[in-house]
């Protein structure tokens, strides 16, 4: 089969391997569409998590490995054991490779696992033909999903999870800094929980119409002006409910931060690849809160549900579409020379719609 396997700082090569064979517990994927994620980004440019010149103390696993882990597909395999899942079921995965033992994972909070792996980091992910992953992750597309929409679950279930620890934001008023494919994830998850009114801020205008289209009342430009002043004026108000930050940036956690009112509260989904500042003083004084936000547990199933329920805008985030062979130029540096022009680069792996 054809796959992309990271070797390292900007080394990433399709190459031709073996087809994997899922083990028990196991299942294989034949991958119809997958994404390139924020994480994979870092990762060209890094390495930050994928184990090069190292083993991962997880999985076992080392550099060369197969990237990715968004992705929609058809099982093409079922391992020993696996009863749930048979050949033809059309499928998409949770990333989170779990113990199942630890106290975390016995609580429900799988995403905190003690012996957490990923797929696509620690071991083998989906930009492949085939992937196999643990038949736990896997989560089944409705009928009237297409494979190439229920691609975008698994980021879009980041913003669900974020909503869910955030409590309820009934008739809250919410600020979302950063229209990635994880605040637009906080927009239609935040929306669907029942909040008042949504501000959006981001880097030029590019997403604003995806992120209208979701749910967002309004939308600042954070290069005119002050947005900061800018946001408030529009509320009319001190400050926000709820404010995301979605960027991972010191001046942005700063901005979401000052735009909460007093008891306001800052969910950080942001990746630092540096400690930021942080305005404590701001913190201390008006009892705000700060919460943070990995991943999800099982907020793919709620995603799903919407996608089959609601307008298909979701689909619309998927900004260019690329083949394999093509996932270097048109993909990786692509999104590196032109960061604010794409939501979600989907990487077309087999036509099984």
């Amino acid at each position: 089969m054809r796959a992309a396997r990271y070797y390292g700082y900007r080394d990433l090569r399709v190459e031709t391997l073996p087809e994997p064979r899922p083990g028990p517990g196991e299942v294989k994927v034949r991958v119809a569409w997958a994404g390139i994620c924020g994480t994979d980004r870092h990762e060209y440019t890094g390495p930050v998590f994928v184990p090069v010149g190292r083993i991962h103390r997880v999985t076992g696993r080392t550099a060369p490995l197969v990237l990715g882990h968004e992705f929609a597909g058809v099982v093409a395999e079922a391992g020993e054991g696996v009863t749930a899942w048979r050949p033809g079921d059309r499928v998409t995965a949770s990333g989170n490779i779990v113990c199942g033992h630890c106290r975390f994972c016995r609580g429900g909070r799988v995403n905190l696992c003690e012996n957490l792996a990923f797929t696509g980091i620690g071991t083998d992910g989906a930009f492949a033909e085939y992937v196999v992953v643990p038949a736990y992750q896997l989560f089944r597309i409705p009928p009237a999903v297409p494979l190439e929409r229920a691609l975008l679950a698994e980021p879009l279930a980041c913003g669900e999870h974020a909503t869910r620890l955030a409590g309820d934001v009934r008739g809250q008023t919410v600020a979302v800094v950063g229209p990635g494919i994880i605040g637009l994830g906080c927009v239609a998850a935040a929306r669907a929980a029942g909040a008042a009114r949504i501000l959006v801020v981001g880097r030029g205008r590019a997403n604003e119409a995806h992120a209208r289209r979701l749910g967002a009342d309004a939308y600042l430009d954070g290069w005119e002006g002050d947005p900061l002043a800018a946001a408030l004026d529009w509320l009319g108000a001190p400050g926000f409910d709820l404010a995301y930050e979605c960027v991972g940036a010191e001046a942005t956690l700063g901005l979401a931060a000052g735009m909460t009112r007093k008891a306001g509260k800052v969910m950080v989904m942001g990746v630092y690849e540096r400690p930021p500042a942080f305005p404590m003083n701001l913190f201390q004084e008006g009892e705000r809160t700060l919460l943070t936000s990995q991943a999800y547990v099982d907020e793919l199933g709620p995603v799903l549900a919407r996608m089959e329920r609601e307008d298909p805008a979701a689909e619309r985030l998927i900004t260019a579409r690329i083949t394999l062979d093509r996932i270097v130029p048109d993909g990786f540096e692509e999104l590196l020379a032109h960061p604010d022009q794409h939501v979600k680069i989907a990487v077309a792996m087999a036509g099984l719609e």
